[in-house]
């Protein structure tokens, strides 16, 4: 059969299963550009779909080029995919083929988005500075903020730290099922252990059934602070510091790991640190380093300030 025929039969097919008008507008036209590429390399049967065409279909994809002059988003690149997957099902289910041939393609490569924000070391300080250390709330506030400048833990990692997580005299930290239920140990830094030591002998029995609860950071309740407690009580420390950037608990995992590779850390370690399974999502950061480089480099290379040869 051609290939052209089936991919009409396969848009009549998903009128009849009462799909949306959207959903068979996108199947059309992934399934126009799949019959040019094939045509372009003189596939023209069904019979001739197989893995290794559809691959040249995939690096067609990734190069594409849209009317505007943007490349083909990965997202995009997604769905133009799916739709020639439901192709390859169908043709399955059809018998004109034995096998999927779409089986084993890989997706499109999702793109690393940036930081949204990253604080700089006096930033840091001024919302260290917010807490009312006079008060119990103010030395946990003050904690938490340690914390998490200084292990880069995510915010329900920080909610669900038991008082026997923290080994404050070997200096580390022990993350219980963190993000994909995996367990990590982090350091902890000295100042920090001195200023939980200081808590939990000082300020902590101060709430209500703190005794009766294992979990670090309290409530006033005396029961585990939730995750959504402490992104607030982050936000509001940025708010009175005077931050305009937009700040969470993450901006400090962000500016903790961005610190530490400026200052030489190797990035293994910071992906072990940061509990990371793919060494490519830690390498975020190393992007937020060469931007600030390029930024710098314009800035103040003599070529670039002049925009003129030199002798």
């Amino acid at each position: 059969m051609q290939l052209a025929d089936a991919a009409r039969r396969y848009r009549n097919a998903l009128l009849a299963e009462g799909r949306s008008r959207h959903t068979i507008e996108h199947a059309k036209s992934a399934l126009k550009g799949l019959c040019a590429v094939m045509d372009g390399i003189n596939v023209t049967q069904v019979a001739e779909l197989d893995h290794d065409v559809l691959m040249v279909y995939c690096e067609e994809l990734a190069w594409h080029v849209t009317a505007k002059g943007t490349p083909f988003a990965p997202r995009s690149q997604a769905e133009s995919l799916r739709h020639v997957r439901g192709f390859c099902r169908y043709l399955v289910r059809e018998e004109w083929l034995m096998a999927d041939p779409s089986a084993r393609l890989p997706n499109p490569k999702k793109p690393q988005p940036l930081p949204r924000a990253i604080l700089e070391a006096k930033e840091v300080q001024a919302m260290m500075a917010q807490p009312d250390m006079r008060s119990a709330r103010g030395q946990r506030d003050r904690a938490i903020l340690e914390v998490l400048y200084s292990t880069a833990l995510r915010r329900t990692e920080i909610a669900n730290l038991t008082l026997q997580d923290v080994d404050t005299a070997g200096g580390y930290v022990h993350v219980r099922q963190g993000k994909g239920r995996k367990d990590r140990v982090v350091p902890l830094g000295q100042n920090v252990c001195a200023l939980l030591d200081t808590y939990v002998a000082g300020v902590r029995g101060d709430w209500v059934n703190a005794a009766a609860s294992e979990y670090l950071f309290l409530n006033r309740w005396g029961t585990r602070m939730s995750p959504h407690s402490v992104w607030e009580m982050v936000h509001l420390c940025a708010q009175r510091a005077g931050i305009k950037k937009p700040v969470s608990t993450h901006t400090f995992r962000h500016s903790c790991a961005t610190h530490m590779l400026r200052n030489g850390a190797p990035i293994r370690h910071l992906q072990e640190m940061l509990g990371h399974v793919s060494l490519e999502t830690t390498q975020v950061y190393t992007r937020v380093t060469i931007n600030e480089l390029k930024a710098a480099h314009g800035k103040y290379h003599p070529r670039e300030k002049s925009g003129k040869d030199e002798a």
